[in-house]
């Protein structure tokens, strides 16, 4: 089957080149006819060239404008990720005004509280100092209307005018200087503590240096006893457990 393909093929070459001599034959015999198919030729060929030159801008212009939209897309979705990053960053700081005014707002509120709790403690203070005047005032109406009617002696009077004076001047001192020097001034319910008793010292102050230093010489006893053989890392351990006990007896005698 393949054999009487390629036989078809070849006469069908041969038919064809034959033809072709034909004509060639025919169009030398008649010039006219010669130069009307040259000329024929001619402008098939013009005409080819220049549809494939036609088609090539054509599929050039095609790629170029496409190219062109392609970059215009890119730009336009450059400039949407930008303005929605624009968006995302306005909506970040609304958020985060509205979160520090919050914070702000519960600060000043918890600030003011404070301040309220101190004031109204203060009043309430005041108002005990002002009631105890007025109880030693009290109490010395009492006496004096006593003592005018001789009903106890000057000696007396004087004994609980005194007595009623001294309990008030103390209560008035006492809660001025805890008021003005002890009391923190911005918790009413704590108390400043001055730092009137010195740094407090460590119970062993020797002990850190004691034991490093015990543990340097059995640290170099060691590694003389390593150089030296079995002897000299007995007399190193030894050394440095001599050390030790020097640190703890330290210890102890502290």
């Amino acid at each position: 089957m393949p054999a009487d393909i390629q036989s078809i093929i070849d006469y069908t070459n041969i038919y064809q080149d034959i033809e072709l001599a034909s004509g060639i034959g025919e169009l030398k015999k008649d010039p006219n006819q010669l130069a009307l198919f040259l000329q024929n030729q001619q402008d098939n060929v013009f005409k080819n060239v220049v549809k494939q030159k036609e088609d090539t801008f054509q599929k050039v212009y095609g790629d170029l404008n496409r190219a062109g939209k392609s970059q215009e897309s890119v730009l336009m979705y450059n400039l949407r990720n930008k303005q929605l990053a624009d968006v995302q960053e306005q909506v970040y700081t609304n958020q985060k005004h509205n979160a520090d005014a919050v914070t702000e707002d519960k600060s000043m509120a918890h600030r003011k509280n404070e301040m309220n709790e101190w004031s109204v403690n203060n009043k309430k203070d005041t108002l005990f100092v002002f009631s105890s005047l007025f109880l030693m005032l009290t109490g010395l109406t009492l006496i004096t209307v006593l003592y005018r009617m001789s009903l106890i002696s000057p000696y007396l009077w004087g004994f609980f005018a005194a007595f009623m004076i001294i309990i008030f001047t103390i209560i008035v001192v006492r809660r001025s200087q805890y008021t003005n020097v002890l009391r923190d001034k911005r918790y009413w319910n704590k108390q400043i503590f001055p730092s009137q008793y010195g740094q407090i010292q460590a119970i062993c102050p020797g002990l850190t240096t004691q034991i490093q230093s015990g543990i340097d010489t059995a640290s170099q006893g060691i590694k003389q006893g390593m150089a030296a053989g079995s002897a000299g890392l007995s007399r190193g351990l030894a050394a440095g457990s001599e050390s030790l006990a020097a640190g703890s007896q330290g210890l102890a005698a502290k």
